[in-house]
Order: C-alpha cells, then sequence, then structure tokens
C-alpha cells in the first residue's frame, strides 16, 4: 500500500488544548490531501465533542493515558484496526511506545518523529520552530502541503447579540495549574481592563470556574462585561474571538485557540526561545515577552495597543 494513497488512516493527537490548537492546522492539510481514505483519531475523551465538529473522523479511539489495561486495549484496537498508515502528530514517549508493538504485530506504516516511525522528521533544537510548523514539516515526508485552514466549522451558536454593536475586546486571565509561572498579575488585568472600558471598549472574560482568583479584580471593578466564565467550550472561544476586535492573553490553550479566529492577538508571556516558536508562528500574533511575568507593567501593555494601533478607538 503506497503512503501516498492509503485506504485507512489513524490520527493521534491529544495532549493540552494548547496542543491541540497547534495541530489543527496540520490535521485539516491531512483531510485535504487524502480525502478519499478513512481516517480515524485517538484523542483523549474530552476532546471528542471538539473533533466530531470537524465531520473528518469516521472513529474515535479514547486515549485517556491512564492504566496499565486501558493502554494494552488501546494498542490492541489499533492493531485490531488494519490501518494502512499511522500519523503521529502527538510524537511522545508514550505512542513512540504504542509503535514498538504496531511495527512488531502490524503492516502500518508510521509517520512521526520518535524512533519507531518508518518516515521519520527529525526535529531541529527546540525552540527553532513553532509547534505547527514541526508537524507540517513531518506531513511533507508524506506529500502532505500546508494549506489555508479554514475554522468555520467551529463556529458556534451564542449569544453573539451580547456582541452587537460593541466594540469588544477578549481577556484570557487565567492558566492551568501547572502553569501558574506564566500568569500576569490578575491585579494589572483589572487595571488594563478599566483603562480598555474608560476607552469604550467591553471586556470578554474567558475562562473557567479555575480561574476564579484571576478574574475576581476585574468582575468587581468593571461594568462593561460579557462574562463567559464557565461558558467557553473551545467552540465558543473561537466564535466570541471572531466579533472581537482584540484579543489579550497569557500563553495557553484557550488564548491559542481564540488565536485561530485571525483576530489580532496579545501575548504577555515569558521571554525564551520556546515561547517566540511557539507565539511568533502567526502574522497576527504580538509579544510582549519578559523573564518574569510581573515585570510586564500595564503602562507598557496600553503604551504597546496605542503605539501598534491595536484598537482603532485609542
Amino acid at each position: 500500500m503506497s503512503l501516498l494513497n492509503p485506504k485507512k488512516i489513524l490520527v493521534i493527537k491529544h495532549g493540552s488544548l494548547g496542543d491541540i490548537a497547534f495541530a489543527l492546522e496540520p490535521i485539516l492539510a491531512i483531510q485535504k490531501k487524502i480525502n478519499n481514505a478513512v481516517i480515524d483519531l485517538v484523542t483523549e475523551e474530552k476532546f471528542i465533542p471538539f473533533f466530531k465538529k470537524m465531520n473528518m473522523f469516521h472513529q474515535f479511539l479514547t486515549d485517556n493515558r491512564k492504566g496499565f489495561f486501558a493502554t494494552i486495549g488501546l494498542i490492541y484496537k489499533i492493531i485490531s484496526g488494519n490501518y494502512d498508515l499511522i500519523i503521529d502528530l502527538q510524537n511522545s514517549k508514550r505512542t513512540n511506545l504504542y509503535h514498538f508493538f504496531i511495527k512488531t504485530f502490524s503492516k502500518a506504516k508510521i509517520n512521526g518523529s520518535r524512533s519507531n516511525a518508518h518516515k521519520r522528521y527529525i526535529i531541529p533544537p527546540q525552540g527553532t520552530e513553532s509547534p505547527t510548523q514541526g508537524l507540517l514539516n513531518q506531513l511533507e515526508l508524506l506529500g502532505i502541503e500546508k494549506v489555508n485552514p479554514n475554522f468555520s466549522w467551529l463556529e458556534s451558536n451564542f449569544n453573539k447579540q451580547d456582541f452587537d454593536n460593541k466594540n469588544v475586546v477578549m481577556i484570557i486571565p487565567g492558566v492551568s495549574q501547572s502553569g501558574k509561572y506564566k500568569q500576569w498579575p490578575p491585579s494589572n488585568f483589572q487595571q488594563l481592563c478599566f483603562f480598555l472600558e474608560k476607552k469604550g471598549f467591553h471586556i470578554c472574560l474567558v475562562g473557567t470556574s479555575h480561574d476564579a482568583e484571576a478574574i475576581q479584580p476585574t468582575l468587581q471593578h468593571c461594568k462593561n462585561i460579557i462574562n463567559l466564565i464557565d461558558k467557553s467550550p473551545p467552540d465558543i472561544i473561537y466564535s466570541a474571538a471572531c466579533k472581537c476586535k482584540l484579543i489579550i492573553s497569557n500563553d495557553t490553550g484557550p488564548g491559542h485557540i481564540a488565536a485561530l479566529s485571525n483576530i489580532n492577538t496579545l501575548w504577555l508571556a515569558l521571554d525564551n526561545q520556546i515561547t517566540k516558536s511557539n507565539l511568533s508562528y502567526k502574522t497576527n500574533n504580538f509579544l510582549i515577552l519578559k523573564e518574569k511575568m510581573k515585570q510586564i507593567t500595564v503602562n507598557e501593555v496600553n503604551d504597546f495597543i496605542i503605539r501598534n494601533k491595536l484598537l482603532d478607538k485609542i
């Protein structure tokens, strides 16, 4: 079976929400290039409703990455699936272990960047390419080319009237529990939102109940709020972002989903090579980077927005 004409394909992608966002453009490239094959997906259970919106995958294999017996069961399902081609967009030590058994007990060819891949992409030093570009380079080994991605399938029916006739800035002040070191101080977000509100903008807050500490100062001191806290799965984040004038975010998964809208996105993040490569992939991304998040001042953010004309009314 030619790798360029497979009849049955398995794509592997789980990880954080940011990881999923980075992989969407490569996944759409697969869909366009190999549109006459049956394509299945291995992912975490929580992401299945999201991926169903793509109308691309025939079957979903759940991998919550927990437990020995669940792992053995998944490997058995993959081997029993009689796949011609496996495209590993996760490229973890765990998925490389899967491939060891797949190579031994099936005829499937594997595309990835780990040692057990047949068509292996050698990753350059970390921080020299974005995750998205790295996956696209990996797919080039299969003759799959970059596409102009269309994310309209992510659009969702939500309370769009809340945005009508308003100039809205999306603010994403939260981070994951493990990413607290990447969070701009909540009091700074509150001061920024107060500044934007005085200039006539409404504030759309995105996050979950876990972000209560990050959002509380803004909720207390600002009045013109569109509150999507705990009401913002990925499709709502994307759809709301499309209605905004600007997105301001920490380096976090919801921010990467919002940035798919191609609305100008201002990232407040740590100054290192990995961050730069991750955040500079899109032309509509703007970065303020410092060694420590608390070194980014509110005045610096305000001045950056004005100097770069990110908002027309300021």
